[in-house]
């Protein structure tokens, strides 16, 4: 089982094509992204991203990556200027500023969106960094990322017929390549990402996400992936952080959260399709992981779906 491809999709991840611009004015792009996941690539040209989460700008150049891992409004700026005064600011919504005919651009960057409307619950989400800088002489030339930059900057220039089709696997793609290099050089004591590395521990967490309304149990669990009860809750613990029926428990709610969400199932149905056998129970540690009960929460939702940033 895909466990990545599953915690994104019951964080009900939408992805698209955020901007794409060539600058050929000193300027600003602002990013209203509190709720996103998303990245930047600088195609062409050089550019500064500002963001509270670091003191100073970051510095990026052509073919350099800057992941966004935790949702923040930021900017991206032509200029390393200190302060952003002076300097013309462009919503991400409005026109593309082209360059003067035969000027090359100052800036020509792609940017991608994964928006989480509703904040994820799930631990993988709090293990990112705030941002993560993939630099280009960091990539070897040829392997998956490279390849991707290479055809985003040409698909997104040409506008041939499928353009937004390819434009978006590409976009899939890099962003996923870059969630697996964030995985991979992951080294906190003890995280999700951890627990993927121990093979009983993974295959406990396949069993957890395959099948989360079943009624586990630790001893089930342990005999399913060969380990003794008081081991497993070690090692698992030790791995991911938390004991084996809190994962559980955090896993429902999850994907409570997304049926919630993108669905008009009565409590009682959610409930039972996530492992509760009714909706009292459910509502009781909903709202103890959440802080909100299910019908509070589904209220909140269904008024900010025209929201004008919110991704359909």
């Amino acid at each position: 089982m895909d466990l990545l491809a599953d915690v994104l999709r019951q964080a009900g991840l939408k992805g698209r094509i955020l901007c794409h611009r060539s600058v050929g004015t000193p300027s600003t792009l602002v990013f209203p992204c509190s709720k996103s996941l998303g990245f930047h690539v600088v195609t062409q040209g050089r550019a500064f991203l500002y963001s509270a989460s670091h003191a100073e700008p970051i510095a990026l150049q052509r073919g350099d990556i800057a992941l966004m891992a935790r949702g923040c409004d930021h900017t991206v700026s032509t200029d390393n200027v200190g302060t952003l005064a002076g300097v013309p600011v462009l919503s991400v919504v409005d026109a593309p500023v082209a360059p003067a005919q035969g000027q090359a651009p100052l800036l020509t960057l792609v940017s991608g969106a994964y928006q989480v409307w509703n904040t994820p619950v799930h631990p993988f989400f709090d293990e990112l960094p705030a941002w993560y800088i993939l630099r280009a002489q960091d990539t070897e030339r040829f392997d998956a990322i490279d390849q991707a930059i290479q055809m985003l900057a040409t698909e997104t220039t040409r506008g041939e017929v499928g353009s937004d089709t390819v434009t978006q696997a590409l976009l899939d793609i890099l962003f996923t390549h870059i969630v697996r290099k964030i995985i991979a050089r992951q080294d906190a004591p003890q995280s999700w990402t951890k627990g993927l590395r121990h093979v009983q521990i993974k295959a406990a967490l396949e069993l957890l996400h395959a099948d989360c309304q079943r009624e586990w149990t630790l001893d089930a669990l342990a005999r399913q992936v060969g380990l003794s009860r008081s081991g497993l809750a070690l090692k698992f613990k030790q791995a991911v952080g938390s004991a084996p029926l809190q994962y559980l428990t955090t896993l429902r709610i999850q994907k409570a959260i997304y049926l919630l969400s993108t669905t008009t199932d009565k409590l009682e149905t959610v409930s039972q399709a996530v492992g509760y056998k009714d909706a009292f129970s459910f509502s009781k540690a909903f709202k103890k992981l959440t802080g909100q009960s299910p019908r509070e929460f589904r209220q909140q939702d269904d008024g900010q779906k025209n929201a004008a940033w919110r991704f359909v």
